[in-house]
């Protein structure tokens, strides 16, 4: 019964409700030239690339936020993902 349905949603279709819809959803600041995780800087109201040390470049997205937490312990152990955006 469970192959029957995850034949007709479709396995990207549920991927995208496990991790995205029944997860929590955490909304992130990505730095579009070296694609690391910035932060907001709550002061300046903008997004801070803490490599590039500015917010020029700065786009928001939304992650699971198991995703966020693997990059920030994969970037502890020194192994740094880097998250590529295309232009909308």
């Amino acid at each position: 019964m469970e192959r029957d349905c995850l034949i007709a949603y479709g396995a990207s279709m549920l991927i995208f409700e496990r991790l995205m819809l029944s997860s929590d959803p955490f909304e992130v600041q990505v730095c579009r030239s070296c694609g690391l995780l910035g932060y907001y800087n709550y002061k300046l109201k903008i997004g801070v690339c803490p490599s590039c040390k500015n917010g020029d470049q700065i786009s928001n997205m939304k992650l699971p936020y198991a995703c966020k937490l693997l990059i920030q312990e994969l970037q502890s152990m020194n192994i740094v993902p880097r998250l590529k955006l295309e232009e909308p």
